[in-house]
């Protein structure tokens, strides 16, 4: 059985970005006993309205912010997706995630610097 995962990356270089709702892709990976496999990169359109927002504002935590994300995450039609792998996932984006059935799955930057990396090391949590 194969499952589908999103992780907030930088373009193909596939880096991880830390702060997901502003990630300017997700990296979408089809995973199987096998391993994980990259299918495409979606865009986070949630990023691009705040491209040129360099400061660090953070949106209240509101019902209308949440929806505001969560138009976004179903954009991206991340809602395939059983996890997303991040480093750093603020409430509106994480109650966004939760409600479109999505799990986090949080790393570190010692888990690496890639996507591909990072799974190799959170391949047993992806049951």
């Amino acid at each position: 059985m194969s499952i589908k995962l999103a992780v907030p990356v930088k373009d193909e270089s596939l880096e991880i970005v830390t702060r997901t709702g502003r990630a300017p892709f997700f990296a979408i990976f089809e995973c199987d006993n096998n391993g994980c496999k990259f299918l495409e990169l979606r865009e986070n359109g949630h990023a691009k309205e705040h491209e040129h927002d360099h400061g660090h504002h953070h949106e209240a935590h509101t019902e209308e912010e949440i929806n505001h994300h969560h138009s976004h995450v179903k954009a991206a039609n991340l809602g395939e997706c059983k996890y997303i792998v991040c480093r750093a996932l603020g409430p509106n984006m994480k109650d966004a995630i939760l409600r479109e059935g999505i799990t986090p799955i949080m790393v570190s930057k010692n888990d690496g610097a890639t996507a591909p990396e990072v799974l190799e090391k959170v391949k047993e949590q992806l049951k």
